[in-house]
């Protein structure tokens, strides 16, 4: 069938989309193409690329990702047999950005769809989320949702607190400790002045869960660090953070180097060995195109050794994502980022006692021993004497 590519109310492409294998085949007709998402934009760019094939592999990487702890549970739950079935089944919506895809005749409006605006039931999607089997007792939640684009390994869904859109997310590691993780992430960050989305700790459906507010609104988009990278050729003479700077300063993005620095230092702090290029990035205003900001740090539950053993953990150097290099020593990255010599260390103190406390306050869902806890809280002591001694 014949369906447009849309951005909020602008029509971006004519295309052909396979309702029998959810995928985009054709472009017949370019409207907007600088409203398009910024992968695609830049695909039109490289005339080795076929247009259709990008939109398409762009559409795919909006569903659920293959590799979504317990999938298989979650799609019986839901009554479909993959995740690009989903994708059609609420417009491709999503409240990470404004785009959807509607029938060529249809008269639908954004503003009568749209997940920013418009409630939306949850509650089946996310019990289905957080199971860890067979989903039959559960009747099968509705799928007009935001659920169906949600990134990443870690079980999720968005739900609605207070009118405001909050993602809850799982654990992915046997650790359990990624909603800890993002809780101390946002500690270090708040008392630092570092520009970070807040995250919370709860308990939903007898499980450990992250929480934390839609940082995106009904006129804004996140763009990928990737998609920023690769929107422009990177000089041979110049390291892939000085290439990401130079872009973002060239499209006027405020406090860009201070806010990617800031960043890195607190994956050297919680050592967070995940920081790639889809969970960081630049908000746009799908208005006017201007690039607003940074996005505010975010994703940081895969950290504090997370993914070790209790006899493996070890808090005195390892390696972790910077841009192309998938495993990049931490006092490499330390050496690349510059100078820090701004930011005052000395707000952390009590933070370990801190830590120490909701460690123990959670033990019970994590079933950690008190010798990890033990650890982990000697762990982090040892990366804040570290990045002091580095300043210094």
């Amino acid at each position: 069938m014949k369906c447009i590519l849309m951005n909020k109310n602008t029509q971006i492409a004519l295309l052909e989309y396979n309702k029998k294998y959810n995928a985009i085949e054709k472009v017949y007709e370019i409207y907007n193409i600088e409203y398009a998402p910024v992968s695609v934009h830049n695909a039109t760019k490289n005339k080795a690329l076929n247009l259709a094939t990008e939109i398409n592999k762009w559409f795919r990487n909006r569903g659920i990702p293959s590799w979504r702890k317990d999938l298989e549970s979650l799609l019986q739950s839901l009554n479909v047999l993959t995740t690009e079935e989903l994708l059609n089944k609420a417009y491709a919506l999503s409240l990470s950005d404004q785009y959807w895809i509607k029938e060529q005749e249809s008269k639908v409006e954004w503003k009568d769809i749209n997940f920013f605006q418009n409630e939306f039931k949850y509650k089946g999607y996310l019990q289905a989320s957080l199971s860890s089997t067979s989903g039959e007792h559960i009747n099968p939640p509705e799928l007009m949702s935001p659920n169906n684009t949600t990134d990443g390994m870690l079980q999720k869904g968005w739900i609605i607190e207070d009118n405001k859109r909050v993602l809850v997310k799982g654990i992915y590691q046997t650790s359990r400790e990624e909603p800890i993780n993002e809780w101390l992430a946002s500690e270090i960050c708040k008392r630092l002045g570092f520009y970070h989305c807040e995250y919370t700790i709860d308990v939903v459906n007898n499980k450990l869960v992250s929480k934390c507010n839609d940082f995106i609104d009904e006129n804004k988009e996140i763009i990928t660090a990737y998609d920023v990278f690769t929107s422009e050729k990177k000089p041979n003479n110049i390291n892939d953070y000085e290439h990401y700077i130079e872009v973002l300063e060239k499209n006027n993005v405020p406090n860009a180097r201070e806010n990617v620095k800031q960043m890195f230092i607190l994956d050297y702090l919680i050592m967070n060995i995940d920081r790639h290029m889809k969970n960081f990035g630049v908000i746009r205003n799908v208005n006017t195109l201007e690039w607003i900001s940074t996005t505010p740090i975010f994703d940081n539950g895969e950290s504090m050794q997370c993914d070790k053993l209790t006899n493996e953990i070890n808090f005195n150097n390892g390696n972790g994502k910077f841009f192309s290099n998938t495993n990049k020593d931490y006092e490499e990255i330390l050496k690349t980022i510059g100078d820090f010599s701004n930011i005052d260390f000395s707000k952390l103190d009590g933070i370990v006692e801190k830590y120490r406390n909701v460690l123990e306050k959670y033990q019970g869902y994590t079933d950690s021993s008190q010798e990890r806890i033990n650890k982990l809280c000697e762990g982090l002591n040892i990366r804040i004497k570290k990045i002091q001694k580095n300043q210094d």
